[in-house]
């Protein structure tokens, strides 16, 4: 999800039809999640706007987060 650029309204059909396909909970989870917090097509906007400090540990802490996010929802629905 990190590495694409389509709104959420595409995002949560397409995760709906990977899940029917056979994709895990946990997949999907770090799919939309990533998709929403991580930004690395954004990343040199953001850089110009916020410092390449804050867009590093931004990006990095949300990547992190997803991942944890991820788990625990494959954890409870999985």
């Amino acid at each position: 999800g990190a590495l694409t650029l389509i709104p959420s309204l595409v995002a949560f059909p397409l995760a709906g039809s990977l899940l029917r396909a056979g994709a895990t909970t946990t997949t999907i989870s770090a799919f939309v999640t990533t998709l929403v917090m991580v930004g690395v097509i954004t990343a040199p906007m953001e850089v110009k706007s916020l410092g390449k400090k804050f867009t590093l540990l931004r990006n990095g802490l949300s990547f992190i987060a997803a991942l944890i996010i991820a788990v625990i929802m494959g954890g409870i629905l999985g």
